[in-house]
């Protein structure tokens, strides 16, 4: 195979799927097609060249892309085999990005699953030309006609096959390639022609005859021709498809069987046919990004290797024995072995590395990467998922992918002992995957870990322990309540002790009043006439911030309250800084206790993605927990979507209760989004709960 093939030669290519698609295995038939590598694996025992994680092979699924390469009819298929379970298909989105085109694979048996819709969407939303491929016609339960209108159906799309199947289930034997009208089987694994039969022509005949009238409609002239009387050549046939694939007009299904390496060849020669190469992608969305320097100065990139190099990151892995290996998609120019680059986003030069190209978990060494290649780049330390890499003297950022916020949120347990270790190691992680979050919270002082789902995070737990050799477990995270005072009060603060020798004197007042949400902290000094020397009233002030972050309620931080310094007396001797910082302490409580303390509890606002006919069930869900529906808009393309604002503690573990209600079609994000006093009722039983896990 060539070190850098030429650019109009290049397809990069995601395959995605729903989690049991079986993307995996047709991977592993295409790259067996193209002869580049020996013999095919199987995702049961682990050993095809794309399943390099431990986790993925105990767990038989993908959880972060993989690459590979082949060689097909003089086209360099660069393939990117993405996760398809719904913890992990934010990966998915990220590689969307940066490809030409996707393979949608559907369960011949399942149709269209809600992991295919949110992908649809994605697809959407990136433009990426799609080809479908319904898989497993050899398996029980199979049902082209059925999975072919669940398609249409639930993606909105108008959908024609350019195969169909000769039989389906126990007596699914090959398929019929519509536009020469030929008949395909396989041999011992082998793709061959078979002969044409006759109980699938008629069934051929009328989609073939569907698939031309929906080409020729496009083009007035062909239209023309074919009203007249006059069939369109293959050629011609095959120029409209490409216009209909790139401009997503039709969404061109093949179908077959990957394990049984029925249909594969056909589907890689449509690859080949009708995606478009980074030349042709660019024609379409030109690589547009800014000046780092000056964000509101435009920076126009070309697919040529005699252009700056730009590239971006879409995988990063870490190892904590061999280092991060970035794994990226060069948009323009050229990158040698060894050679400086600029990592745009963060500002920082890296030195460069050896380069490589992927074949699953194996490395080749290449010597440069180009326009249009998919390669990787080992040991440097600042690149992330997401990031542009650039030329040093040519600057460009390209624009972020956007993944959704993770919306599962637990507090990591350790063993002191390792507290250091695990917070390096989970920060690694998240380093490596941007749908892993890692923070301290302020006030519960938890470490608190936020992921897609508790599948994503026990993979987490599983790779933490692997790769750094610590073990944690995961509970509920408190919520991050406060409290607050609801009146305003003066209150007093008197320290006099007299131990033998000098004492301790401090007197002070105070009026302590509620702020609006949000309002945080104000201290006001209303001292006149001395009666508190000017150098004592900073420490009545810390005395107070020192206090105010455990409450009288349930030992929460103090907010939204305003207190002014307006009285008190010292003593020439015996006062101190200590004194009145006790003073000052000693009066805020005091205060608390006078003034109506509360409990406030963190309101989140939620957005909501849910299908139609569950909209109902849903709001009505978030009515019984204290939830508040702010409005519904239709979705385009389907769904509605839902803003609300609902109490934290109501919502903590609501990942799975809308898995449940939507059958795992809902999606939702959330963030706090204001405070509000708890209600008396449920402040009693937080403050128990919390009572006993303490």
């Amino acid at each position: 195979m060539p070190d850098t093939p030429e650019i109009q030669q290049i397809r990069n290519v995601a395959l995605i799927a729903h989690g049991g698609g079986g993307k995996t295995t047709l991977a592993e038939a295409l790259l067996f097609n193209g002869e580049a590598i020996a013999r095919r694996g199987d995702v049961e025992k682990g050993t095809t060249v794309m399943s390099t994680e431990p986790e993925e092979i105990e767990r038989r699924v993908t959880i972060t892309p993989h690459v590979g390469h082949c060689l097909w009819r003089e086209r360099w298929l660069n393939l990117v085999d993405t996760p398809g379970y719904s913890d992990f298909l934010e990966a998915t989105r990220g590689v969307l990005d940066v490809v030409g085109g996707a393979v949608m694979i559907f369960s011949g048996g399942y149709g269209v699953k809600p992991e295919n819709e949110r992908l649809w969407a994605m697809a959407t939303e990136a433009g990426v030309p799609v080809l479908g491929f319904i898989n497993k016609l050899d398996r029980p339960r199979a049902d082209f006609i059925r999975v072919l209108g669940d398609i249409e159906s639930k993606l909105g799309v108008t959908a024609l096959p350019l195969t169909i199947p000769i039989g389906v289930g126990e007596e699914f034997r090959g398929i019929v390639d519509l536009l020469p009208m030929t008949a395909w089987s396989a041999k011992d694994g082998v793709f061959c022609q078979m002969e044409f039969p006759e109980s699938a022509r008629a069934d051929a005949e009328h989609y073939r005859t569907q698939l031309v009238e929906k080409i020729v409609e496009a083009d007035d002239a062909l239209l023309e021709r074919y009203l007249g009387g006059e069939e369109p050549d293959v050629a011609a046939l095959q120029k409209g498809l490409k216009e209909a694939v790139l401009t997503r007009r039709l969404l061109v299904l093949y179908c077959g069987s990957g394990l049984a390496n029925i249909g594969v060849r056909s589907l890689a020669n449509g690859i080949a046919d009708y995606f478009p190469s980074p030349l042709d992608k660019a024609n379409l969305k030109p690589l547009h990004g800014v000046d780092p320097a000056h964000p509101q100065q435009g920076v126009t990139r070309r697919p040529d290797a005699a252009d700056p190099f730009s590239a971006v990151v879409f995988k990063t892995v870490m190892d904590p024995f061999a280092g991060k290996l970035t794994v990226m998609r060069v948009f323009s120019g050229t990158l040698e072995a060894e050679q400086p680059f600029l990592n745009a986003e963060r500002n920082v030069k890296e030195k460069g590395g050896r380069l490589f190209r992927l074949q699953g978990k194996e490395m080749l060494p290449v010597a440069r990467l180009r326009a249009g290649d998919v390669g990787a780049i080992a040991k440097q330390e600042s690149p992330r998922t997401g990031d542009t890499l650039c030329a040093v003297d040519h600057p460009v950022r390209y624009e972020r992918v956007r993944f959704m916020e993770p919306s599962h949120t637990f507090a990591v347990e350790m063993d002191a002992k390792t507290e250091d270790k695990v917070a390096a190691g989970l920060e690694k992680l998240a380093e490596e995957d941007p749908t892993l979050h890692l923070r301290r919270d302020e006030v519960t002082h938890e470490l608190i870990l936020s992921g897609m789902g508790q599948t994503h995070l026990r993979v987490t737990l599983d790779r933490l322990k692997r790769k750094f050799g610590v073990s944690v477990t995961l509970k509920m995270a408190r919520p991050p309540f406060r409290e607050t005072i609801t009146r305003k009060v003066r209150v007093q603060g008197r320290l006099k002790k007299q131990t033998g020798g000098r004492g301790q004197f401090a007197d002070c007042w105070l009026e302590m009043e509620p702020l609006p949400r949000d309002g945080g902290f104000e201290f006001e000094n209303r001292i006149v006439g001395g009666v508190i020397p000017r150098q004592f009233i900073p420490s009545v002030e810390k005395g107070i911030q020192e206090v105010m972050g455990q409450g009288i309620v349930g030992g929460y931080p103090v907010v939204d309250v305003k207190v002014a310094l307006v009285d008190g007396s010292y003593h020439s001797v015996d006062s101190s800084d200590f004194a009145f910082k006790t003073a000052g302490g000693m009066a805020f409580k005091r205060g608390l206790a006078e003034g109506g303390a509360v409990l406030l509890e963190p309101v989140m606002a939620m957005e909501l993605t849910v299908p139609d006919d569950v909209l109902g069930d849903v709001i009505g869900d978030l009515n019984s927990r204290r939830g508040r529906v702010l409005g519904v808009t239709p979705k385009g393309g389907g769904g509605q979507i839902v803003l609300a604002e609902v109490p934290m503690v109501e919502v903590l573990d609501y990942g799975n209760v809308l898995n449940g209600l939507t059958s795992g079609r809902g999606l939702y994000t959330m963030r706090v989004a204001a405070y509000h006093i708890a209600p008396s009722h449920i402040a009693r039983v937080i403050l128990e709960q919390a009572k006993k896990e303490s």
